[in-house]
């Protein structure tokens, strides 16, 4: 009787170890799905994070506008939009010399030129006033220039949405298409 009585105590043990690792194996498949999902969550959680800051652009606008400054906008707004934001344009802003309807983009000057026909040339200054002003100019003044022609133009004022106004002369050599020879050929033509 002993024996069958350890038999069965054994084959009791054996089914009780069989029972709690396969419980374990159980147990254990369900933490780690668990925690898949939580980290999976998690995840998901910080690309909607990211996906949001990149929704907002910063652009500078300058010039002829009521409220210049540094701007954080939604991506995707056009230059009316932010013109809106900051407060409209000034009564001597003239808005014929930038896109209204270009899209704004991280990092970008929207310089809005201002009108200056209450300044008369006096003077000596006669000689500089036939001179064209590559910050205030539009497409077809420049187009004007001695070797600038409508892309060119066209190039320039691009130049100048993107980056603000001319400090210098010679940076309008940063305008692709506008070399040491041509720029030569420009110098005194041109003022700021």
């Amino acid at each position: 009787m002993e024996g069958a009585k350890g038999k069965v105590i054994v084959g009791l043990l054996i089914a009780l170890v069989i029972a709690g690792t396969g419980l374990y194996s159980w147990w254990q498949k369900n933490t780690i799905t668990a925690t898949t999902k939580i980290v999976s969550s998690g995840t998901m959680g910080n690309v909607a994070v990211a996906s949001v800051k990149t929704d907002k652009v910063m652009i500078y606008i300058s010039g002829g506008i009521n409220k210049p400054g540094v701007y954080e906008v939604q991506a995707g707004l056009r230059v009316l939009d932010v013109v809106n934001l900051a407060g409209g344009l000034t009564p001597n802003a003239d808005a014929n010399r930038i896109n209204m309807a270009q899209v704004v983009k991280d990092g970008l000057h929207i310089s809005v030129p201002i009108v200056l026909s209450a300044i008369k040339p006096t003077g000596n200054a006669g000689a500089n006033s036939e001179k064209i002003s590559i910050n205030r100019a539009d497409k077809n003044e420049l187009d004007k220039l001695p070797g600038i022609g409508p892309a060119l133009a066209e190039r320039i004022v691009e130049y100048r949405q993107t980056n603000g106004t001319f400090s210098e002369l010679e940076e309008l050599k940063k305008v692709p298409g506008i070399g040491d020879a041509k720029y030569k050929q420009l110098v005194s033509k041109i003022s700021l």
